[in-house]
């Protein structure tokens, strides 16, 4: 049991230091501690947060795919994913979903609407199944020839609704024009855009359980994607479902977010911009925080907490 004197120790220190916290990405440690009087153990102070998006009407997804011979070992986890995708959009978002090839020379797509609320699995697969084979590989090229030169295209995207780009390839972006050219493009076509990747990423962190050259690493597409704060996926993961989920859990308003550690529920803190945040709870079932009150779009919102650690055997165990 965490003793009363280090608990007003923790609430004053958490609501001094949280205060002058700036987070971007989701997960931060804090690089500070405290010690537990009565377990005689340092417990770490953790930070989740998140920057609260905006609630759509309706938006439009276009999945690049490259279609080089070297992807077709990837077809199960690519219409996995897909599925997942459009199993995960929320129901009241009218979302349309469109596939098109990474290869310049072959943009234009046959003539058929895009997926819809309501598609399914065998819905994805007939439009994959009709993808023009073109082999190459520039997909930021891919994509603008598509959104301004497609006449089909002029159909059926929607200037007011949100957009998601997914790339999908084992081999490195070549397009003829920088990543800063493709993401001030990419970021003045609508007010709001996103990006998410699955490629190669870096050898040390891949998946894979061969070595590829650090030439088809999707450096390309990942500093794009980090420049919209986007979701990376390893290719080489055998299955993209949970990825793929994440990436679309980006483009609707967060109520809840699943800790990254469990903590000592009675140091749990709640802060939207800096101020603290209410009206939450906590679930320990699935170590997740509710948000009764959903931030404001464009808000901070961080979670911080002391990691719950246990002594066995003398060694500090770290949940």
């Amino acid at each position: 049991m965490v003793s009363n004197k280090f608990m007003k120790m923790l609430t004053s220190m958490l609501s001094i230091f949280c205060g002058i916290l700036f987070l971007s990405s989701c997960s931060n440690n804090i690089d500070y501690t405290f010690q537990i009087p009565e377990e005689d153990i340092e417990v770490d102070i953790w930070t989740d947060s998140f920057i609260q998006v905006g609630s759509y009407e309706s938006i439009d997804i276009i999945w690049v795919i490259d279609d080089s011979c070297s992807m077709s070992n990837n077809d199960p986890e690519l219409l996995a994913g897909i599925e997942s995708m459009m199993n995960h959009l929320p129901l009241d978002v009218d979302w349309r979903l469109k596939m098109i090839t990474a290869g310049p020379n072959k943009v234009q797509q046959p003539s058929t609407f895009p997926l819809t609320q309501g598609s399914d699995y065998q819905d994805a697969l007939d439009m994959y199944s009709l993808l023009p084979y073109d082999g190459g590989e520039a997909g930021f090229t891919s994509i603008k020839n598509y959104i301004l030169h497609d006449s089909y295209a002029q159909t059926w995207l929607r200037p007011n609704a949100a957009l998601l780009v997914v790339f999908v390839s084992d081999e490195e972006e070549q397009s003829l024009f920088s990543v800063d050219e493709f993401t001030s493009w990419y970021g003045s076509l609508r007010k709001d855009v996103y990006l998410a990747s699955i490629v190669n990423v870096d050898l040390a962190f891949s998946l894979c359980g061969y070595k590829f050259s650090n030439a088809d690493t999707g450096y390309r597409y990942m500093e794009a994607t980090n420049s919209f704060n986007g979701n990376i996926i390893d290719i080489c993961s055998p299955d993209w479902s949970s990825g793929v989920k994440e990436a679309t859990s980006e483009i609707q308003p967060y109520e809840s977010l699943e800790l990254t550690h469990l903590p000592w529920e009675e140091t749990i803190v709640v802060f939207e911009n800096g101020t603290p945040h209410s009206d939450w709870y906590y679930n320990s079932d699935n170590n997740t925080i509710y948000l009764n009150q959903i931030p404001s779009e464009g808000s901070l919102v961080e979670m911080s907490y002391s990691i719950k650690e246990y002594l066995i055997n003398g060694v500090t165990s770290l949940e």
